[in-house]
């Protein structure tokens, strides 16, 4: 087993007989066969916030990346609502409050009510459904990156930007941008746990560089988690 090196961990004869796609409910791909590889009997379940334990490494969670990026669990999911009712949300409030008041908000409002690349829905839309596309999250970020920009700076003059709604996304957001706040959020995974991803053909890799984690885009109300 390599622990010291980012290289691929190849599947061995130890899991042969072990298919990776699964068939168990609350059993992820690629977790029997990885159980097999560590010589792990016990593989969590529905109630278990890690997918196997082992005597050196931990708790375990493991993620299937053969074709893609994957989704978060529960405690994903958590931090990141957390973060979009904190920042994201105020942000939506204050443009509906000043929108039809305030220049600056307008243009904001017509960012947040369009499309980019090939996205289907707005980036309105796309935050009640907890559904942003990787070229809306980037606009999003975009615009919540110039708020900053336009608070901060004494010399412009915009009365919204008094709101309590600014204020508080500010404070909130301190010194990161979304982007940055839900990489954090998907790098928890790699800090709370070991995080070890799986790929079908070619085996598994411990995530020691939690670095090479981000979060592109967020699907079915959850944070996607990608390794590059």
């Amino acid at each position: 087993m390599d622990t010291e090196t980012q290289s691929i961990n190849h599947w061995s004869d130890k899991s042969n007989d072990i298919p990776f796609k699964t068939t168990k409910r609350c059993v992820g791909n690629g977790e029997e066969k990885l159980a097999k590889e560590l010589g792990i009997t016990l593989i969590g379940g529905q109630n278990c916030t890690a997918d196997l334990t082992h005597s050196i490494l931990g708790k375990i969670s493991v993620k299937d990346m053969t074709i893609d990026d994957c989704t978060l669990g529960t405690e994903g999911c958590h931090t990141m609502r957390k973060i979009f009712r904190r920042i994201v949300n105020p942000f939506v409030c204050w443009i509906e409050k000043y929108e039809s008041q305030c220049e600056l908000v307008q243009s904001f409002n017509n960012s947040m009510n369009n499309k980019y690349g090939s996205s289907r829905i707005t980036i309105l839309d796309g935050i009640d459904r907890y559904e942003l596309s990787k070229t809306n999250l980037v606009e999003l970020n975009n615009n919540l990156e110039k708020l900053k920009k336009y608070k901060l700076d004494s010399e412009v003059k915009y009365n919204s930007l008094n709101s309590e709604y600014i204020n508080d996304i500010i404070y909130n957001m301190g010194d990161k941008s979304l982007q940055e706040m839900l990489n954090d959020c998907v790098r928890k995974e790699a800090t709370d746990m070991t995080l070890i991803i799986v790929y079908k053909d070619k085996g598994w890799i411990i995530v020691k560089d939690i670095s090479k984690l981000s979060c592109p885009r967020i699907t079915r109300g959850a944070p996607r988690i990608n390794y590059n």
